[in-house]
């Protein structure tokens, strides 16, 4: 006797479905850091809003006899206004398939298949959209957030940074380093002075770096170059979860293979995480039959939310790195 749908569907929910989404969220360090342990519930509405303070107070001085201490009137605040953005995989099981495939253990074996390339899609293109600019209709992208310029093009949150922009505070740390989109105008190696250069650009007072993501091929040089003396792996529970980690300063730093050539990002994850509604967040929309033109079953995993920034100059982005030296 075959696996009836309300079956399916109950197994793929019970059994199936939370085993994809830590398969997600285990795919790559950013997803397993801001989706799976910093991402915030979106509060509702059509924006998730951060305060940004752009500006300092002035008003600020020593002063001697007799002076005027008068304040002048500062605008010092505004709002990012992040809007959430939709991603869906379509599951489709055909109705010969459901005839042909007798009892339950072949029924949920192939659609147990289908789930775990419905994943893959997924976090595979999840990862794509992280280490990019912002794609259509995507989240958003690092090579977005952490560009230098902040102008046009590269405006966030809804707010244009740099000294043409809105916001002369909204920018990334990149630009401390070089060109517009990233920091390097020429190829070049990395040596020590140049990554605690970027390091220092994103670092105020206590608040520092927690992240460093790079390609594989920089990641093992910066181990054996700078630290394999003295290298050890700073989170145990990471490495088990198969992300090899060192610690530089104070930033775990990780390779991954969906990083660009070349590139190197340095993240403070206490400004950068996901906005998820938690009613969406890879949901599954259980299986329907296509009556009418087609003859097949269909369900869906969906989810909604937006990678937040709330202090775009503590993160930084550097590019064409040919090796470290």
């Amino acid at each position: 006797m075959s696996i009836s749908i309300s079956q399916l569907s109950a197994f793929t929910k019970t059994h199936i479905i939370p085993k994809v989404i830590d398969n997600i969220y285990n795919s790559n360090i950013l997803l397993y850091m801001l989706l799976g342990k910093k991402a915030k519930r979106w509060p509702g509405g059509e924006y998730f809003e951060t305060e940004l303070v752009y500006a300092k107070n002035t008003n600020v001085g020593a002063y001697g006899a007799n002076a005027d201490l008068a304040p002048s009137a500062i605008e010092e605040f505004t709002k990012t206004r992040y809007s959430p953005v939709r991603y869906n995989a379509g599951i489709v099981l055909e109705g010969l398939d459901m005839a042909i495939n007798k009892g339950a253990h072949q029924v949920v074996n192939l659609m147990a298949q289908k789930v775990k390339n419905a994943e893959q899609s997924l976090k595979d293109l999840f990862a794509d959209h992280l280490f990019n600019t912002t794609q259509s209709n995507g989240i958003t992208g690092l090579h977005t957030i952490c560009a230098a310029d902040g102008g046009a093009g590269h405006a966030l949150g809804g707010i244009t940074g740099g000294p043409n922009g809105d916001a002369t505070e909204w920018l990334s740390s990149s630009g401390t380093l070089g060109r517009a989109n990233g920091p390097d105008s020429v190829t070049t190696s990395l040596t020590k002075a140049v990554l605690d250069t970027h390091y220092n650009a994103c670092k105020l007072d206590n608040d520092h770096p927690d992240l460093m993501i790079t390609t594989d091929a920089i990641w093992s040089g910066i181990m054996t170059t700078f630290l394999m003396p003295n290298m050890r792996y700073t989170d145990t529970k990471l490495a088990d979860l198969g992300f090899e980690n060192f610690k530089y300063r104070k930033a775990k730093v990780f390779g991954d293979d969906k990083c660009s050539a070349g590139d190197l990002f340095c993240l403070n994850t206490e400004h950068l995480y996901f906005g998820v509604f938690p009613q969406m967040s890879f949901k599954f929309i259980p299986w329907v039959y296509e009556s009418s033109g087609k003859d097949r079953w269909v369900a869906h995993i969906r989810w909604y939310g937006q990678l937040i920034c709330d202090e775009r100059r503590k993160l930084g982005w550097m590019s064409a790195i040919s090796g470290v030296a």
